[in-house]
């Protein structure tokens, strides 16, 4: 009976992860360039490396193990991993809009190393360098990219050309398993700290100038797992309160041993 709390307690737990990551999901449905997280909960002993594949909101993608030590006890596990699948491409016009076609980060210039994104939503700052809408540099391959001239325009392959010479090209890499990157806030990813960033090949970029990429999210499929998550949640607590009316009846009922 004992065991039965302990095991409720953490489905409960593992259900409240799933909620959380759902939800974040939604609230990031109109954010360019974002991708879901996606969860499963795994029996234990049935694998959870990086080719295990799973259906989740209509969506199938390599796992990895996330943190197990409060689930040690039970014959389960949740895994999560990032949803790599491009979002739809929409024209904007706007010059600083780019997007990636296919495979591959922008890469971010941060106070605690690089960072990476798929949101191409970019702005100059005073200092006429590409940034993020937070201020953040966007690095090219020679370091912040300046577009301090009268006109500029960034070409199929990511090479910046500024007053119709070649100023910079957009740095553009990839990872062995991108799934395993990690959400930061404001749309920026980071990688495990085993796993380092791999310059595509320029003849393998392909960008698209005044387009943006939207979110890979699926507003409706997300919000029918969410309603499955919670109702497991609901069930579960359930089960404790039963549980629980049981041990107490248990422990005031039963004849005492003098």
């Amino acid at each position: 009976m004992i065991r039965s709390l302990g095991n409720a307690e953490k489905a409960m737990q593992m259900e409240q992860v799933r909620i959380d990551a759902l939800a974040n999901n939604l609230a990031n449905v109109n954010s360019n360039g974002f991708k879901q997280v996606l969860t499963r909960v795994s029996e234990a002993g049935a694998g959870g490396n990086a080719d295990d594949e799973m259906s989740v909101q209509g969506s199938r993608n390599s796992l990895r193990t996330g943190d197990e030590n409060w689930a040690s006890n039970m014959n389960t596990t949740l895994y999560h991993a990032v949803d790599t699948r491009p979002g739809a491409v929409q024209a904007t016009g706007r010059d600083t809009d780019v997007a990636i076609m296919g495979n591959g980060y922008f890469v971010v210039e941060g106070q605690e190393g690089e960072r990476f994104t798929r949101n191409g939503s970019f702005t100059l700052n005073q200092d006429k360098e590409l940034v993020t809408p937070d201020g953040r540099k966007i690095l090219g391959t020679g370091g912040a990219i300046v577009l301090n001239g009268s006109d500029f325009s960034i070409e199929n392959d990511g090479t910046v050309i500024v007053d119709g010479k070649v100023k910079d090209r957009l740095r553009i890499v990839d990872f062995p398993d991108a799934s395993t990157l990690e959400h930061e806030g404001n749309n920026l990813l980071k990688s495990p700290d085993k796993m380092e960033a791999v310059d595509v090949p320029v003849e393998q970029v392909v960008v698209a100038q005044g387009h943006i990429e939207g979110s890979n999210v699926n507003a409706i499929d997300t919000l029918v797992a969410m309603i499955a998550a919670q109702r497991a949640f609901e069930v579960q607590s359930k089960v404790m309160s039963t549980e629980d009316e049981m041990l107490s009846k248990s422990v005031n009922s039963l004849p005492r041993v003098g």
